[in-house]
């Protein structure tokens, strides 16, 4: 069976985002139709060859340099985690996992069962990552690195104490 951690797909072309100048991901068609908003994706000529820009700082979500075409969060129909600065921040978008309820867990119990919890879906074949996530990948890395950090910061906040 195939997972969502398998997704691979393939753009010709330049992948840089002319806003920030940084290399994007190629997102499928599905993840287009599934999350930018109707009246925005009814404008796009194909949906063939678009990117999703990973920079936290920049505006734009997914672009096709081909088609001079650069949606932004406005256009997207769910929070862009990766670029969000406020509560709550997405991470894993199949199964309701925020930075926030993370952290929360860290707090309470030393270590969060995010990772686990997730893996046990995905291998029992629940996630739909290319259609919930803006990515339209497998959200363990993020999901890792949130969990990452949430001990990194809690550990300094207690050693203070």
């Amino acid at each position: 069976m195939k997972s969502c951690c398998d997704v691979k797909i393939k753009v010709s072309g330049n992948t840089s985002c002319k806003e920030c100048g940084n290399k994007g991901k190629p997102v499928s068609e599905i993840t287009l139709k599934s999350l930018v908003k109707e009246p925005v994706i009814e404008t796009i000529e194909s949906l063939d060859g678009f990117c999703f820009c990973e920079t936290p700082t920049c505006g734009v979500v997914y672009f096709n340099n081909e088609q001079q075409a650069y949606l932004h969060k406005e256009d997207v129909k769910v929070r862009v985690g990766i670029k969000e600065t406020e509560s709550p921040i997405p991470v894993c978008y199949c199964f309701g996992w925020t930075q926030e309820k993370i952290f929360e867990q860290i707090k309470q119990q030393g270590k969060s069962t995010a990772v686990k919890e997730i893996s046990a879906k995905v291998k029992a074949g629940e996630c739909e990552c290319e259609r919930k996530n803006p990515s339209g990948r497998c959200c363990l890395g993020e999901v890792t690195k949130v969990v990452k950090k949430g001990i990194e910061l809690y550990d300094k906040t207690s050693k203070k104490e």
